[in-house]
């Protein structure tokens, strides 16, 4: 599998380091180790994606993203890591948010009868 690193000059070298050393219990996510699996594969791949690629995490959409995202955020980068989408794009955070709820309310679990 290709992955951003390759072949590219690196300016920021221990990007990946900074995704897992982010104080994530200052988010509504709370400390990586207890993240769920399904959440903690989603950020490996998009780590290791050689594609742009950001995640948005519910319950409030906090946004992680790789190293070839930082093209797509420009100068809101290295600062949008760990914020929520709301607080990095607040111009255009109304018309995904109904996309991102809408989609997430496919997945929650269903109550136990």
């Amino acid at each position: 599998m290709s992955t951003y690193t390759d072949n590219i000059e690196d300016d920021e070298p221990d990007f990946v380091s900074n995704v897992y050393n982010y104080d994530w219990s200052s988010t509504s996510l709370g400390p990586m180790e207890y993240w769920d699996n399904s959440i903690t594969n989603a950020v490996k791949l998009c780590l290791q994606s050689a594609f742009p690629t950001a995640i948005s995490i519910a319950p409030d959409w906090t946004v992680l993203y790789n190293k070839a995202w930082r093209q797509v955020l420009k100068s809101k980068h290295p600062h949008a890591l760990g914020k929520t989408t709301k607080e990095n794009w607040p111009d255009i955070y109304e018309r995904f948010v109904s996309k991102y709820e809408r989609y997430n309310s496919q997945f929650l679990p269903m109550p136990a009868s």
